[in-house]
């Protein structure tokens, strides 16, 4: 995949940081390219063991470390297919990167900084408030809308909600806080994100303490090749990128109300004739759920049904986290698939009583 990745044109809002910890200033729209968040480039040469963080694994009785763990995408909890190929079933929305320094006791001192240039919306220096411990979000504004980049399991955060910040200013330093990790498996998570609803914390569940910027409402796309088509100083285009991520399953619902939160802040998803309002939606997602296209149609549902989706040698709710049950030829929405598909909908402006 890393291959096909073509190196274009992608924006954001904020002027670069051209010296060390300068203040990023914001301005207008402007071309982007983007950096790795930390000194670790080992990716760059193909060395993924360098790369990315082991994941613990024992598996069929078993014990390993493999770092293909920390990519992105069903990359964790193996399991084994009928015909004997070894499958994944959970999902992994980021990428975990080592760290390449440590004092005396083993503790990273990696510092973390932005992808690319944007303000930084949110920082919770809470970490048993989330799996994520401390993690910061960082928001980029771009001409098909604004994306957003996720750091998480910090030792510590250095930046504030509002601060204007480039690539050379710090974040936090690497660490181990949130749920499953020790010292020894210290790494920055990192995803690059659409926000799926700008109103998630008026209609999320009560035990969300992270707001809007809670993992549930961001959707992750593959940071490596992100970063790799910007290694030689090359700008990316969002919109062209978007044409390069794979459509695993396509679901027909019915069109709300009014036109979908996720549209109106991401027109580029917009595919197809909509000079006249559309009876339903149909979505593309890849297998990992991230909304591609959404193309407006004459048809007439009821409810949200999946009308095409790509033949695996497993169920399908293995490849799609859960989302999509049964095989290709009858394959129908899980109870979370419906959710998510529900969540996709929903227009501005919900009641805050809404379920």
């Amino acid at each position: 995949m890393i291959k096909t990745i073509h190196c274009l044109h992608f924006a954001i809002l904020s002027l670069w940081a051209v010296a060390a910890g300068a203040q990023a200033t914001p301005s207008r729209v402007c071309d982007l390219v983007y950096r790795f968040p930390t000194d670790n480039h080992s990716i760059v040469n193909g060395h993924g063991e360098n790369f990315y963080m082991y994941c613990d694994r024992n598996f069929e009785g078993e014990k390993s470390k493999p770092w293909q763990a920390g990519g992105y995408g069903m990359v964790r909890s193996p399991f084994r297919t009928t015909s004997g190929k070894i499958m994944y079933s959970r999902m992994h929305e980021g990428i975990d990167i080592k760290p390449v320094k440590r004092d005396k006791a083993g503790e990273p001192l990696d510092l973390i900084r932005p992808v690319a240039p944007g303000v930084v919306v949110y920082a919770n220096e809470k970490p048993a408030l989330s799996n994520y411990g401390r993690y910061v979000v960082v928001s980029h504004r771009v001409p098909e809308g604004t994306i957003y980049s996720l750091y998480a399991h910090m030792a510590r955060v250095d930046c504030k909600i509002g601060q204007a910040v480039g690539t050379g200013n710090i974040l936090g330093q690497m660490g181990h806080s949130g749920v499953g990790i020790n010292r020894e498996r210290s790494h920055v998570h990192l995803e690059i994100c659409l926000l799926l609803h700008s109103q998630y914390d008026q209609f999320c569940p009560p035990s969300n303490k992270h707001g809007i910027y809670n993992g549930l409402n961001l959707a992750g796309i593959d940071p490596t090749p992100v970063l790799l088509a910007c290694q030689n100083g090359q700008p990316l285009s969002i919109r062209r990128h978007w044409q390069t991520l794979r459509e695993h399953y396509r679901v027909r619902a019915p069109y709300p109300t009014k036109m979908p939160d996720i549209l109106r802040r991401y027109p580029f998803l917009k595919q197809g004739d909509w000079s006249n309002q559309p009876a339903s939606l149909d979505i593309a997602l890849s297998a990992e759920g991230v909304p591609l296209a959404m193309y407006p149609s004459s048809k007439i549902v009821t409810s949200p049904q999946v009308i095409s989706c790509t033949a695996v040698n497993t169920v399908q709710q293995n490849v799609t986290a859960n989302r999509v049950k049964n095989s290709s030829s009858n394959a129908e929405l899980t109870a979370s698939g419906m959710r998510y598909i529900q969540h996709l909908l929903r227009p501005h402006n919900v009641p805050v009583s809404a379920p």
